[in-house]
């Protein structure tokens, strides 16, 4: 496991991501640490920490000189190369956990699963559904038990994350959109890796993860266009 992230970092990291997910800070736009630290009467000590995390993880940028940070400007290009990135790494993290899997990790990722499910069917929180979904990410990279695939990943998932947030309907639109929409949902995508992985077919599992990872870049392409 990583090292323990301070609460109150942590409530920081949150509430500035969660401001991102509701579109309340939008590419190219400039934020500032009083004006935040002000307005959800933060410690600026752990605020600071915790936008210097999100540079660190590529969510947001910091230029030398310039006051601030700012959500950088997404484009096509950047998102095809990042999913493309992800896809290689989440995928090979499949191949491994397909050939050894603990009860712990099946069970873990298993569990993550059907919240996402409950979630659904008694009501969306699009919140507590955007946090299981990065949950299940983290911990099929953690399970796979590569240290350098880990040390790559974090930084791939938050910028990806970006397009997901900003551009998919699910995370975009009301809760009775999100639940009626074409796309299927992530819980199932999740599901197909498992029980791809329980076959113990390392190759396949990885192909599986790949094409999914890549799915979604195919579909939010056209959001990108949009705007």
């Amino acid at each position: 496991m990583g090292q323990k992230i301070p609460q109150a970092e942590e409530r920081a990291f949150q509430t500035l991501f969660e401001l991102i997910r509701t579109h309340k800070i939008r590419p190219g736009e400039r934020i500032y640490e009083t004006d935040l630290a002000e307005r959800f009467g933060m410690s600026r000590t752990p605020l600071r920490a915790a936008l210097m995390r999100l540079v660190t993880e590529g969510v947001l940028s910091k230029s030398p000189g310039r006051r601030g940070y700012a959500l950088p400007h997404l484009t096509g290009r950047d998102m095809k190369e990042v999913f493309f990135a992800r896809a290689a790494l989440e995928g090979m993290a499949g191949l491994l956990l397909a050939r050894g899997c603990s009860d712990e990790a099946a069970a873990e990722l298993d569990g993550i699963i059907l919240r996402q499910k409950e979630l659904l069917r008694t009501g969306v929180k699009m919140g507590e559904y955007a946090s299981l979904n990065g949950h299940f990410h983290f911990a099929l990279i953690e399970y796979a038990g590569n240290e350098y695939i880990g040390r790559c990943f974090s930084p791939i998932y938050w910028r990806s994350i970006m397009y997901t947030l900003l551009y998919a309907t699910f995370y975009r639109g009301d809760e009775a959109e999100a639940l009626h929409h074409p796309r299927r949902p992530s819980w199932e995508q999740h599901n197909e890796k498992l029980e791809a992985r329980k076959s113990g077919d390392g190759e396949n599992t990885r192909k599986i993860i790949e094409a999914h990872v890549l799915e979604n870049c195919s579909y939010w392409r056209e959001g990108i266009g949009q705007e």
